[in-house]
C-alpha cells in the first residue's frame, strides 16, 4: 500500500538516530536574584525579536522599578551594532548573526569585538522564528546522513583560511590559516559520499539562499565564515526580496524547491516549512509543500550520531544547524561589564526571563547547561 507520509518525515524515521538530549526544563534554570539595583537609563536598540524584547523589559522592571528603559527598533538587527558603537545604546538585540562587516566598525572603534550572548534557541518550521536549516535532497537520493564537515566540502570551496571572532583573550576579530583547505578536499561528485551505480559520476548540484541574513549564518556554522562557495551554487531569496517581475520570480525560494524535486543529483539548504507545507505565506495562503524532497540527518562530527531535524532536537540543541536569538553588548576584555547591562542580561538568562521567552512562543528557552555558558561571558 502506498504511504501518504511526507518523504521528509519518512527519512527521519528510516535514516536518522534520535537525540538523547532532553528539551529544556525551566525548573533547572536558576531563578533571578538581583545583584545590583538598577536605577536610571538603560538603552536598547536593534531588533525587537518578535516582541520578546518589550516583554523582557516589562519583566525586568518588575524587579527594578527605578530603571528607565528606552527601546529603539527602527533599524532592526542591521543597525544594532552601529547604535551601540556610536554610543546611542547599551544593549543590541539581534535576530541575525553579527556579520563581519557589522563587527569591523565596532572593532575599529574599540579594538575588540562585541560580546555575543545567546538568549533563546530559534524555531523549527515556522516563518519568522529563526527556523533551523534543513538539508534537502531529491526523494530518490539514497543518502541518509551527512556531517557538518561534509557540508562544508560540498557547499564551500578551497580557501586560505577563515575568521575567528572573539575566540581569544583579547576578543579580537582575526583571520587564520587554521581553516585552510585545498581543492582536493572539495566534494563535487556523489561517489565521494559513497554512492554507487548511476549516482557515482554525477556532479553534486548545490542550491541555497543568498540573502545576507541567511547566507551569513550558513557561512558561519558550516564554512568557518568563509564566503567562498562551490562555483555551481544556485542562489535564491525569499519572495519579499525578489524583484516584482518574471526575472524576480525565477529566483524566489519556491523555484529552488521545485528544481530540487526534478534534480536527482541536487542538494540544498532551506526551510523545513517549505518542504512539508506547514508555513503560511504573507498573503495568507498555505505553502504548497514539496513531496518530491526528503530531509537528511546531520552529525556534528564525522563519527558522531546523525540527528534528525525535529522540534525536540531543535529545542534541545542537538541538531547541528539551529539558529539563535542574540544580544550583543560592549564588554572590554579584562574589565567589568556595565552593571546595568549585566543585570539585564542576568534577568534574561534567569528562569523568569526564559519563562517569558517560552510563553511568547516564537523561540525556545535555552537549556540550563547552555545558559551557564552564556553567563560566563558576563564576567
Amino acid at each position: 500500500m502506498k504511504s501518504n507520509l511526507n518523504p521528509a518525515f519518512l527519512a527521519f524515521a528510516l535514516c536518522a538516530l534520535s537525540a538523547q538530549a532532553q528539551s529544556p526544563n525551566l525548573n533547572e534554570i536558576a531563578p533571578y536574584k538581583p545583584e545590583y539595583r538598577v536605577a536610571g537609563g538603560l538603552r536598547i536598540a536593534g531588533s525587537e525579536l518578535k516582541g520578546n524584547v518589550e516583554l523582557l523589559v516589562e519583566g525586568f522592571k518588575k524587579f527594578h522599578p527605578g530603571a528607565v528603559v528606552t527601546t529603539n527598533f527602527m533599524t532592526s538587527s542591521e543597525g544594532a551594532l552601529g547604535m551601540m558603537f556610536s554610543g546611542a545604546s547599551d544593549v543590541a538585540p539581534m535576530g541575525d548573526d553579527a556579520k563581519i562587516p557589522d563587527q569591523m566598525p565596532f572593532y575599529n572603534t574599540f579594538r575588540y569585538v562585541p560580546t555575543e550572548i545567546s538568549i533563546a534557541t530559534g524555531g523549527y518550521d515556522q516563518r519568522g522564528t529563526l527556523f533551523a536549516w534543513a538539508i534537502i535532497v531529491n526523494k530518490d537520493n539514497p543518502i541518509a546522513k551527512l556531517s557538518m564537515d561534509q557540508l562544508d566540502r560540498i557547499f564551500g570551496s578551497e580557501r586560505t583560511g577563515g575568521w575567528e571572532v572573539g575566540a581569544n583573550a583579547d576578543n579580537n576579530l582575526l583571520f587564520t590559516g587554521s581553516y585552510a583547505r585545498g581543492p582536493g578536499t572539495n566534494i563535487r561528485q556523489w561517489s565521494q559520499l559513497g554512492l554507487t551505480g548511476d549516482w557515482a559520476d554525477k556532479e553534486i548540484q548545490t542550491y541555497g539562499y543568498v540573502a545576507p541574513g541567511f547566507a551569513t549564518n550558513f557561512e558561519r556554522q558550516v564554512m568557518h565564515w568563509s564566503v567562498k562557495w562551490n562555483p555551481n551554487f544556485k542562489e535564491f531569496v525569499e519572495a519579499k526580496e525578489a524583484t516584482a517581475d518574471p526575472a524576480g520570480s525565477a529566483v524566489v525560494s519556491q523555484r529552488m524547491y521545485e528544481a530540487l524535486e526534478k534534480d536527482r543529483y541536487g542538494i540544498g539548504w532551506g526551510a523545513l516549512m517549505h518542504v512539508n507545507g506547514t508555513c503560511v505565506n504573507p498573503d495568507g495562503s498555505k505553502c504548497p509543500g514539496y513531496r518530491g524532497l526528503k530531509v537528511i540527518a546531520l552529525s556534528k562530527a564525522a563519527d558522531g550520531p546523525a540527528i534528525a531535524l525535529t522540534a525536540d532536537n531543535v529545542r534541545n540543541r542537538s541538531y547541528p544547524l539551529i539558529r539563535d536569538a542574540y544580544i550583543y553588548v560592549n564588554k572590554a576584555p579584562g574589565r567589568p561589564m556595565d552593571p546595568k547591562v549585566r543585570e539585564f542580561i542576568r534577568f534574561v538568562l534567569s528562569r523568569e526571563g526564559q519563562e517569558i521567552i517560552q510563553k511568547a512562543g516564537v523561540y525556545s528557552a535555552l537549556p540550563a547547561s547552555y545558559i551557564r555558558d552564556q553567563l560566563k561571558k558576563l564576567d
